[in-house]
């Protein structure tokens, strides 16, 4: 799709919804996870479209709600979905869901113990632990260490599969989580919400996106794949493929200035 057929469509729509994924896509991926801030760029254009009449801003992560919030507070009044569609903010703050889960607390708490004693095998491997799963990160593990991080990385998947776990191969991280929160689901959820005329643009960069970019596409909207060098091209078909989140910023704003005229 070309982008001008996109910011036409985006303009015009009745309702629009702009969903887009946090890390990788309006934050430019860093070595520590910790660190990693939206781009100003990407923020001032979400800020500008959650501020326009008949639009509404989604920022949906696989990070745990309050790692969210800290990072998109600027944005005000938007929706916000954690833990890879585990739990749905309301733009007003003040309602919290839970998408319901199928997996015991003790499950993946087991999980979670694992990974830690896992991750203390290889330097800079570093476990986290959600409320609905748990992952490995291996973006700090130095070259000397990466075939034992790839032998740990084999065995988590293995416990995590045994245990009933969801299993996500990611950017630099292997995610497993409760198997019935998926970004994809969460925002059909949300749909239900919005007329049917709404028009729905979403925007990933990694394997858990691709669910949701799919989805846009079935609802007649746009899905947006973000590439890197880590992931170039995405395994599901995609609208548009965009060379980074500086060029997604960049249609951000377009987007926002077309929509606001």
């Amino acid at each position: 799709m070309d982008e001008d057929v996109l910011i036409e469509r985006a303009s015009r729509a009745p309702r629009l919804l702009v969903a887009t994924d946090f890390d990788g896509t309006i934050a430019d991926i860093v070595r520590e996870p910790d660190h990693a801030h939206g781009r100003q760029d990407a923020l001032a254009a979400l800020s500008k479209l959650a501020s326009t009449p008949a639009v509404d801003v989604a920022v949906v992560s696989g990070r745990d709600m309050e790692s969210l919030r800290a990072r998109t507070a600027m944005l005000g009044r938007i929706y916000r979905i954690a833990e890879h569609g585990a739990f749905i903010e309301e733009p007003d703050g003040s309602v919290l869901r839970s998408v319901n889960g199928v997996m015991s607390h003790d499950v993946i708490d087991r999980v979670a113990r694992r990974a830690e004693a896992m991750a203390a095998r290889v330097p800079g491997m570093r476990a986290e632990r959600k409320v609905r799963g748990a992952a490995l990160h291996v973006r700090e593990v130095e070259p000397a260490w990466r075939d034992a991080a790839a032998e740990v990385l084999a065995a988590f998947r293995e416990v995590a599969a045994a245990e009933g776990l969801a299993v996500m191969d990611g950017r630099q991280v292997v995610e497993a989580r409760d198997p019935s929160a998926s970004k994809e689901a969460a925002l059909n959820q949300l749909l239900w919400e919005f007329p049917q005329q709404t028009f729905l643009i979403y925007a990933g960069d990694d394997t858990t996106d691709e669910g949701a970019i799919a989805l846009a596409r079935k609802h007649d909207g746009v899905g947006i794949y973000v590439a890197s060098a880590e992931r170039p091209t995405p395994n599901v078909e995609a609208d548009l493929v965009l060379p980074g989140p500086r060029a997604w910023a960049e249609l951000l704003a377009r987007i926002a200035s077309q929509r606001s005229a």
